[in-house]
């Protein structure tokens, strides 16, 4: 209760004095949403907002989250997909967004899953606000491993049965390497890294749409992407990825993270 008052007087401050990032979820609407009249954007705008100050107290929350805590806040409709991978000893790769309450995703595989769940991370700049979301999404016993360290790890612990979480719409390293596809009609680079340990291990790739449902409750509810990675062609997994994630984010579009600057590469 606490920690939602705090959120809405941060909203209340950020809104009236400080408005962190406007322009830039000002710009990332419009571009997204070009038909959408001024009124909308700031509405749109408006309520992304409440929601991000509402997850940034719920991210606090996971330091002290119980697992009775998680369990009561997010419920997930079709727990047996994944019940299924772990009794045929089939490893997966599920892939979301910064959509909702992507942090809790996390806690929530690991309480429930039968599988030994990893979650492939970008580490932060700041070392101590790292480790304390490393630590946080580890307490109950998941496995943080960074970028640059997956396909090591991967390949190490490749007969385990695995549940491997990516965050998938992130910016990638920018070079002639790069692979670009449309997100919202408009090109953006893309991180290949799903589909590359997907396609070199046969993992099949299950996407997670996570709803929500009131404040501080969502709802989790899984769909298989692709069963058989290696017959894929090169960007079709990444593609069907985006295409879902944009669907997903039309639906609710407050729920995304529009402070990310997703869109500030050119090719």
């Amino acid at each position: 209760m606490l920690l939602r008052v705090v959120a809405i007087k941060l909203y209340y401050f950020n809104a009236y004095i400080f408005k962190y990032r406007y322009d830039v979820v000002d710009s990332n609407l419009k571009l997204a949403f070009p038909k959408k009249s001024e009124i909308v954007i700031k509405q749109i705008r408006k309520f992304f907002f409440k929601h991000f100050f509402n997850l940034i107290m719920e991210i606090i929350k996971m330091l002290t989250a119980s697992k009775s805590f998680i369990n009561n806040r997010v419920t997930i409709t079709n727990p047996e997909l994944i019940d299924n991978f772990a009794k045929d000893n089939q490893t997966i790769i599920i892939v979301f967004g910064h959509f909702n309450n992507w942090e809790w995703i996390g806690q929530k595989l690991s309480i429930i899953a039968k599988q030994k769940v990893v979650g492939i991370y970008k580490p932060l700049n700041n070392k101590v606000f790292n480790e304390l979301l490393k630590t946080a999404r580890t307490k109950f016993g998941a496995i943080a491993v960074s970028m640059e360290e997956s396909m090591r790890y991967i390949l190490k612990t490749k007969d385990d049965c695995q549940i491997i979480g990516i965050i998938a719409d992130q910016n990638p390293v920018v070079n002639e390497t790069t692979k670009w596809l449309s997100f919202f009609k408009k090109e953006v680079p893309v991180f290949m890294g799903a589909e590359r340990i997907a396609k070199k291990m046969n993992y099949p790739v299950v996407f997670c749409d996570m709803q929500k449902i009131s404040n501080g409750k969502y709802n989790i509810t899984f769909e298989v992407l692709e069963g058989t990675p290696k017959n894929t062609t090169e960007s079709e997994i990444t593609k069907c990825y985006f295409e879902r994630l944009e669907q997903q984010i039309k639906a609710n579009p407050s729920q995304w993270l529009w402070s990310h600057r997703r869109w500030k590469h050119k090719r």
